[in-house]
């Protein structure tokens, strides 16, 4: 069964990946009005980690240890994971379909948001072990 705090840990992950996510879309309609579809996306996306990173830090897991080198590294990792998949499924909906820039960022981006929460709940922000 799902505990209070868990859901409202996943309740903040949606509002900061919801609020991420038009701030994408937003950066992506402008860069890829400027210098195409490709590189808007490219643009756009570590303005958003960036983002992401601090919101669901300092907000989502109310994370404040210090070893924020570890946090960055692991989730540059991470990052570099779900950009590929990103990246794979903007540029598929871009190439075979019609859709405007930004909704293919939208889609993209849906796409790898389970993982995400996963891997930053379980592994980038989870609470550290008591010792012993």
């Amino acid at each position: 069964m799902l505990n209070r705090q868990f859901i409202l840990k996943i309740v903040r992950f949606v509002i900061v990946g919801g609020s991420v996510t038009l701030i994408f879309m937003g950066l992506i309609q402008v860069f890829a009005g400027w210098w195409g579809k490709q590189l808007g996306f490219l643009a756009a996306y570590p303005i958003a980690a960036t983002i992401h990173f601090l919101l669901n830090k300092r907000w989502t897991f109310a994370d404040q240890r210090a070893d924020k080198k570890r946090q960055v590294s692991e989730y540059l990792v991470m990052a570099a994971c779900t950009f590929a998949l990103q990246w794979a499924v903007y540029t598929a909906v871009t190439h075979w379909t019609p859709i405007q820039p930004k909704i293919a960022g939208l889609i993209a981006n849906v796409a790898q948001i389970a993982i995400t929460f996963f891997v930053m709940d379980r592994r980038i922000f989870a609470a550290q072990e008591p010792r012993s």
